[in-house]
Parts: C-alpha cells; structure tokens; sequence
C-alpha cells in the first residue's frame, strides 16, 4: 500500500497513515501511452502487485555493500548519498556521518552524533551539511568530518540543503525557508510560509538559479526568492486545493524544482508538472501527482508518480511519450537517469530499470541483507537465511547515479554499488 506521511500543524507532530490505496490496471502491464492512471482501480492493500516478466536487456551486479547503521526502517526519511571527487559522503538515520571510497566502499572516516540525522547530504567544497531531528544544522569539514560550525533551526529538516559562494538554504517542516552564512552559520533572513490543517510530511529543497532560490510550498505554490534579501520575487501556483477532506485538498509541492535548458519544471501532490521560465511564466502544465522531482535524459521528463506509475513527459509541450504501470502497488520512489535507463526502487528491495525510449523494463535487481546462518547441519544457505521480522528490506532513499555506477541505500542501512552490464 502506498504510504503518505502527515503532519498536523495543530499537533505539531508527524502521523504516519496509509490512507491512499494502492491500484492496478485493469488489463495487463503494457507501456503503451493508451493505458492512463486514470484507467487504474483499488487494490486490496494487503495483497502487493506480483513483479510482472520482462525481457533482460542489462545485468545489475553487485560491486560492493556496506552497512551503515541501521537506516530509517519504516521512518519517512530519504537519506541520499552524494559524490564528490570519487569520495561518497552519507548519513545514516541513527546519527552517523561516513565518508566513504566510491571504488572499494571502504570507510575514510565517520562521526556521531547524539541525535537522529533527518535531512542530507549536502557536499559543496569542503563543506558537508546534515541536519537533525532535533533541528540542529550542522557543518562538518569534508577532510575529517569535523565540525566547523552548527545552527539551530526552529523545526527539523527533511530534505538536502541547497547553497551558492555565500550562502546555504534549508527548509524546515514548519514551513520557513532559511538563508545561513556558509561561513559561520549565521541566519542571513527567513521567510514563514502558512501551513494548511494537514500536510504531507515532507518538504521541498531549493533551487538557486541566477540570483534567486526557487523551493515549493504545501499551499501548492512553488515561491522565489532573492538570494541576498530574502524578498519574495514570484509565485506560481501548481496545484489547486480540492475536495471536502482535509486529505483529498492535500496539493505539497514536497519535490525540489529541477532546471535543464533554462527552463524549471515542478511537480506537486494532487496537481500538475509544470515547466516554467526564470520570470516565473507558466510554460505548459500536464495532470499529475507526484511527491518527486522529474528525472530529465534525452529530451524526456521522468515521473514516478503518487500511484506508483511511470510517466515520460515531453520536456518540450508536457505530452506523455509513454506510460509504465508495471510497478503500480510497489512504493517506489523517486526516478534516477543512468546511461540509457531510468533507475527506481520499492518496498521490497528490487531495483528495477526501465528503457528511456519505452518505459519498458530491461533489469532488475533484488537487494537483500546479508544472510543470517543458524549453523544448522545439512542445510544451504538459502534455508539458512532468515527474515528479520519487523524490518523493512525496502528503499526509500534517493537513488545516486555516479560514473562507477548507481549507489543505494537500503532501509536498513545497507549501501549498495551496482553496476550495468549491458547485453550486446
């Protein structure tokens, strides 16, 4: 079943309900355009969409794994990793920083902290960003993970920070944007959005294009900013609030803008993907739902959308090239480009890759925890291995293209490299 992750602003505390239910097409998994979300139906939530078959174009191969920790669990919390010069930087739920080699998965460095790590990683020179559930902003120093300087935000992060020269912008649960002092931390302004009765547990990171910061809101509307004052320049409005229910008039725009050619696209939750220029002009606008950012590669916008179906949306006019509902029912997360594929992952811990062309599926890749061994006589491993009952062996995390491969993190703090291997 699909998880949406609330918050209330009067309770000021985070509810974890899976109030939208999962759905299935009514006939088949075909990639054709002609099948619609709109064609989907209610699934029984208790029963999970079988995988369907597919024709294997590309191998994923494990190259290394490491653990970190013991990640989120069933936490609503997407710790990415991030690279920079062939060294991954990551952050584990339970208050670890690693630094990390990218060819071996070897451990440079890491350090703890008291308190859970809810929002990161940001990397920008030898500047590293994490952020707490205590509402801690931190500054580590790439070279040790020292600590150059913290901040204390008025409510927790949940998303990466964004930055420039001279600055670095956080969002926060309660609805601010905040502009700190790369150097030293100090808040340079901060602007307070309303928040409705009830919101997605989640926020949008911010874009910083020329001399703005773009970030959306949980009014629907995606907001900019000038970077030096902090003055709102423009807002768009991506998505309506509709319905007599406090969840069905849900419209967060919890994704983090995305820029390619000059032009800005946005999606929402229970709204539209819109493309817009630096002026704030609405370009075009297509019907969707989605918590995520697009995921751009040749000419396409990729979108795992809130019912688990694959969109390819022409960047040029916003028309669907080409739908997947293979995956509908799967939980899966946000879309990552690598090579010629589009990369996602679900409540089960398959990765799944999907062809840019079609949207059909060419890979697929399980990723389990290591096995557990009973040392019982006679028995192969396989028997030998045993579920760990109350984990979650899914993945919610960002997943991370880099030149080695595609890093993933598991819900139980496994980091993964994989590989492709393409058939010729």
């Amino acid at each position: 079943m699909k998880k949406t992750f609330l918050s209330s602003c009067f309770m000021n505390k985070t509810v974890a309900m899976g109030f939208l239910a999962s759905a299935m097409l009514l006939g088949g998994c075909s990639s054709q355009p002609e099948k619609s979300p709109e064609e989907l139906v209610e699934l029984d939530s208790s029963t999970p969409s079988e995988l369907t078959s597919y024709t294997e174009t590309v191998d994923l191969d494990i190259e290394w794994r490491s653990k970190l920790g013991n990640g989120p669990g069933s936490k609503n919390y997407r710790l990415r990793p991030v690279v920079q010069d062939d060294v991954i930087y990551a952050a584990d739920f339970s208050g670890n920083v690693y630094s990390i080699d990218l060819e071996s998965g070897s451990t440079n460095w890491s350090v703890s902290f008291e308190d859970d790590i809810t929002s990161g990683v940001t990397v920008v020179g030898d500047q590293l960003f994490v952020a707490t559930i205590a509402g801690e902003f931190f500054a580590l120093s790439t070279k040790d993970g020292s600590q150059l300087w913290s901040q204390q935000l008025s409510s927790e992060s949940v998303s990466p920070a964004a930055f420039d020269e001279e600055q670095v912008y956080i969002r926060t649960i309660d609805g601010k944007l905040v502009a700190l002092a790369r150097e030293n931390g100090e808040q340079r302004w901060s602007y307070s959005s309303a928040l409705p009765l009830l919101t997605v547990h989640g926020t949008s990171s911010a874009l910083v294009v020329d001399d703005l910061v773009l970030t959306g809101f949980a009014n629907g509307k995606v907001m900019a900013f000038d970077r030096v004052a902090g003055l709102p320049r423009w807002d768009v409005r991506i998505a309506i609030p509709e319905g007599r229910s406090e969840l069905e008039r849900l419209v967060d725009v919890d994704s983090a803008p995305v820029m390619v050619d000059d032009v800005i696209y946005a999606t929402s939750y229970h709204g539209k993907i819109s493309s817009l220029n630096i002026q704030g002009q609405t370009g075009w606008q297509s019907e969707s739902s989605s918590y995520f950012s697009p995921a751009y590669a040749i000419g396409n916008l990729y979108v795992a959308e809130a019912n688990d179906v694959v969109i390819a949306y022409d960047s040029y006019n916003g028309a669907k090239v080409w739908t997947q509902p293979a995956l509908v029912g799967r939980d899966i997360g946000a879309p990552a480009t690598i090579e010629n594929y589009i990369a996602v992952a679900d409540f089960e811990g398959y990765v799944h890759l999907l062809s840019q062309i079609d949207g059909e599926v060419a890979g697929r890749i399980r990723l389990r925890p290591n096995p557990i061994h009973m040392t019982l006589p006679n028995k192969t491993q396989l028997v030998n291995w045993q579920k760990l009952r109350g984990r979650d062996f899914g993945i919610r995390s960002t997943l991370m293209p880099t030149d080695k491969g595609l890093l993933v993190y598991t819900n139980i703090g496994e980091l993964f490299l994989l590989s492709l291997d393409i058939e010729e």
